[in-house]
């Protein structure tokens, strides 16, 4: 069975809508780093942002190849309630992504960078989880999964997004520390890194 991105126009029109939106959301705020740089943010990235973006791509691939490659591990039963699912939960995923990037303002960079002034941000979805963009990419990389009604390109894209954020959130709660000291330690004792009270 082909996920319905392959054989609904309308479908596949919105799923793309929602990966076009990611890809020009992201481009814009890598070009905001940018200003970022030259307002003096030290860049401490230790290569997170080129593990993240192989991650990524490696784990879109595999999502999209694989229901052409292994059809046997199709998600036959509700097909079509868990692929408009999965569409929710890429808009769901996208819009809380950028809720958190607002909620952190100037400090947000796509690359591990901290500015002279850095204060630790508890406001909004930090008063839980210390890196709330990244459950909204989780989520919107779910939504990819479950549209492409596949359990092994779900897992793939899951596993690949995991391994790649993982490596993101060691570097970036490394930093944090070294530069927000005590601060930061305090708010790690407090809170969950991606969901509130759990992990």
């Amino acid at each position: 069975m082909q996920p319905l991105f392959t054989q609904n126009l309308l479908f596949r029109n919105v799923f793309l809508g929602g990966f076009v939106i990611w890809v020009v959301m992201e481009t814009i705020l890598g070009i905001r780093q940018l200003a970022h740089l030259h307002a003096g943010a030290q860049l401490q990235d230790k290569g997170s942002r080129v593990v993240v973006g192989v991650t990524f791509a490696l784990g879109i691939i595999l999502c999209l190849q694989l229901p052409h490659v292994v059809p046997a591990a199709a998600i036959t039963s509700a097909s079509s309630f868990i692929s408009w699912s999965g569409l929710a939960l890429i808009y769901a995923g996208l819009a809380f992504r950028l809720y958190a990037i607002k909620v952190l303002g100037r400090y947000f960079t796509p690359s591990v960078a901290v500015v002279t002034d850095q204060q630790v941000v508890e406001d909004g979805p930090y008063k839980l989880i210390r890196h709330p963009a990244y459950t909204g990419l989780l989520i919107m990389f779910l939504g990819f999964g479950l549209s492409s009604t596949n359990w092994l390109s779900l897992l793939a894209l899951m596993g690949c997004a995991l391994i790649g954020l993982s490596y993101r959130i060691h570097v970036e709660e490394r930093v944090l520390q070294e530069h927000l000291g005590q601060r930061y330690q305090e708010y790690m004792q407090r809170t969950k890194r991606l969901i509130p009270f759990m992990l």
